[in-house]
């Protein structure tokens, strides 16, 4: 019995022991594995941190080559230099212009960087003076990622007068000493004639025309040829500009039974011969000659509108120098891609 007793004394001890050293060993174990998870927890940290700041980085490059070539050559130039890129899935339509820039700067900056790009994004329609930049770095682990956003308000366009003239035909004064009061500027102040073009260029680049959605605004026009299409609406007016290679010698006139609807501009550098017996067709808003219209046929229908002037009043914060490139404040986002 007390043999008995002795050997079940022994057995549930040694299943203390056991029990004892499967704790210990347990606890080992965890402690070990949490040792580890720590330090592939700060491991992470450290990789989304170097993504980020080389996501920062490529960011931070592109303003300046935007800002490079808004000094070197026009603002209007940076997006007809990129390679064109698809758009993001929140960017989709015919008026979204989306551009890639490689950051070659980065190169050296990180063993682990694999690459670091940016996406420049604009509406060539609502807002082509701003820029939506989307930068995103990749580690060559290919599970860091990192993306940050900022927007810039950039001089492809200008503003214009707040308030102007409604009336239907606007006329420079050919009595004004070297026409320098011109309609052009009373009407479109710094919108120049290489902002226009450039505006109408990546419309027509987009695949924007008078029934796409969203129509076409912008039209430059060099032909001499006479005008034959109906574009705008009250809803979506245009600003249509014959140029002055248009009005050279004369500017072309609209065809009987054309339409327009927003502002027609005749780019006749201050000389009323150009625009001597002229044909206007139909216009719903505002005609504004760059000079004197001697002779202006009695076919010729012009009707004010207060839409006129939508197709390029664009938003612009108040006091800005809209001359350089700046940011948008408020724009910054950061994300994992």
């Amino acid at each position: 019995m007390t043999h008995s007793h002795h050997q079940q004394q022994g057995a549930i001890t040694l299943m203390v022991a056991i029990g004892l050293v499967m704790v210990a060993a347990l606890t080992s174990f965890y402690s070990v594995q949490s040792v580890f998870i720590d330090r592939l927890t700060g491991q992470a940290q450290i990789q989304a941190t170097q993504a980020r700041l080389a996501a920062e980085a490529a960011l931070a490059w592109a303003q300046a080559e935007i800002q490079r070539t808004a000094q070197t050559t026009s603002a209007p130039a940076f997006w007809s230099a990129q390679p064109s890129t698809p758009c993001p899935a929140n960017r989709k339509g015919l008026q979204w212009q989306c551009v890639r820039l490689q950051a070659p700067l980065l190169a050296g900056a990180g063993a682990d960087i694999a690459s670091a790009h940016v996406v420049a994004m604009r509406d060539v329609v609502n807002a082509p003076h701003v820029a939506e930049l989307q930068a995103s770095s990749v580690l060559k682990d290919q599970r860091s990622r990192a993306q940050v956003q900022q927007s810039l308000f950039m001089p492809t366009v200008l503003p214009v007068p707040a308030s102007v003239s409604t009336a239907a035909v606007v006329l420079s004064s050919s009595a004004t000493p070297s026409c320098a009061s011109t309609a052009w500027q009373q009407v479109l102040g710094g919108l120049s004639a290489e902002h226009i073009r450039a505006w109408s260029q990546a419309q027509e680049r987009q695949g924007l025309h008078a029934l796409s959605q969203p129509p076409r605004s912008i039209y430059w026009v060099d032909s001499p040829a006479p005008w034959t299409q109906s574009v705008g609406s009250a809803q979506a007016p245009v600003l249509l500009v014959f140029s002055a290679t248009a009005c050279t010698p004369f500017c072309p006139s609209m065809v009987s039974g054309v339409r327009i609807h927003g502002t027609v501009v005749l780019d006749t550098q201050c000389q009323d011969d150009r625009a001597r017996a002229w044909r206007a067709g139909q216009i719903d808003g505002q005609l504004l000659v760059n000079s004197a219209w001697p002779e202006a046929p009695n076919a010729s229908q012009v009707t004010a509108q207060p839409y006129a002037r939508k197709a390029y009043l664009l938003p612009w914060p108040q006091g800005m120098d809209a001359q350089q490139v700046q940011i948008v404040n408020g724009s910054w986002r950061e994300s994992t891609p």
